[in-house]
């Protein structure tokens, strides 16, 4: 499942390299993001309540004929346009691990998942503002389902550095709520926690984050973002969580392959 920065990252890339496309047609892609961002949702770790820093990884390749990423699966492409893409794939939910964070402690695991995967991302203004979303349904039927929406705005600094304001939105589903944030009466007995069960579908995070994109040479930029991530009212309800906001960051490096 994408993070909040790989959306941040990868859109942001998209305002400074639409600029070059002289015509309609979409050529194949062949993009490699790596770094390290402190994020809730881990490469590493799956699934967090006390966000860290960790290594980030996307390798994109796309074609004609569908695509292949870390962030959107393996999939077809049900729209693929210079200013819409939307695609169905199989996808990789994450899972929990006890041992990633301290909240965890006598929680248990939550296993990753297969998914079925639905995403996509429109600019209504040519190299401003990109829209997108996305939306994953796990093949363990307790694991739920978990979605994201948000809007990216781009706009110039200087020669070579462009910067960009990201604002997104995580939903989940109530099995996905129970899933992650809940506590049964057994993990009570061995977390110390209170008994929790989760009663609705609703937003999760709000996230909000600026950032810059800095031209390293024609195929290579450096990706800088700060920002913060607010649980919403219904998350904190769960004995898992102690802070309503935490700091989210990226610093990646992205290079394009011709």
């Amino acid at each position: 499942m994408p993070t909040p920065f790989h959306f941040a990252c990868l859109l942001a890339l998209v305002f400074t390299q639409c600029a070059a496309a002289d015509s309609a047609e979409v050529s194949d892609k062949f993009e490699v993001n790596a770094g390290l961002s402190r994020t809730s949702q881990s490469l590493l770790n799956g699934v967090l309540v006390t966000y860290r820093n960790d290594p980030t990884l996307n390798i994109t390749y796309e074609t004609s004929q569908g695509f292949a990423s870390m962030q959107n699966g393996v999939g077809v492409w049900l729209v693929r346009e210079e200013l819409f893409k939307a695609g169905l794939s199989v996808n990789y939910m994450m899972g929990r691990q006890e041992k990633a964070d301290p909240r965890y402690a006598g929680m248990g695991h939550v296993s990753g998942s297969a998914m079925n995967y639905l995403w996509g991302e429109w600019q209504p203004i040519k190299d401003a503002i990109t829209v997108y979303g996305n939306a994953g349904n796990s093949w363990h039927a307790a694991s739920g389902t978990l979605a994201q929406w948000g809007a990216t705005v781009g706009f110039p600094v200087m020669q070579g550095v462009n910067g960009f304001v990201d604002v997104s939105r995580y939903w989940a589903n109530q099995s996905y709520v129970q899933q992650y944030y809940g506590v049964s009466q057994s993990q009570s007995q061995t977390s110390g926690y209170n008994v929790f069960a989760a009663h609705t579908s609703g937003t999760m995070y709000a996230n909000a984050q600026m950032g810059v994109v800095i031209d390293v040479d024609r195929d290579m930029d450096l990706i800088a973002a700060y920002g913060r991530s607010t649980a919403s009212g219904m998350l904190m309800e769960s004995p898992l969580l102690n802070q309503k906001s935490q700091a989210i960051s990226a610093l990646v490096l992205s290079r394009r392959f011709r």
